[in-house]
């Protein structure tokens, strides 16, 4: 079994508006398949939209469910 290296707030804040479910999943610890489990279960850590046949998550969804601002804290 190989471990998820969970994105950086930083990272996740340079993530396109919206993800696949398993970049999504990887922000929370889990991996492609067990994310895919958790939406058809419908018990995936934050809202999945579906648009046409293809299932999005929003990156602002993503960092309001780890409670991490959209802006970062450093100052150039």
């Amino acid at each position: 079994m190989t471990s998820v290296r969970v994105p950086t707030p930083d990272e996740i804040r340079a993530w396109p508006v919206t993800v696949d479910v398993p970049t999504a999943g990887r922000a929370f610890g889990v991996g492609r398949d067990e994310s895919y489990r958790l939406v058809k279960q419908g018990r995936f850590p934050v809202p999945v939209l579906r648009l046409g046949r293809y299932l999005r998550v929003t990156r602002a969804s993503v960092l309001a469910a780890l409670g991490v601002s959209d802006t970062s804290n450093t100052t150039p």
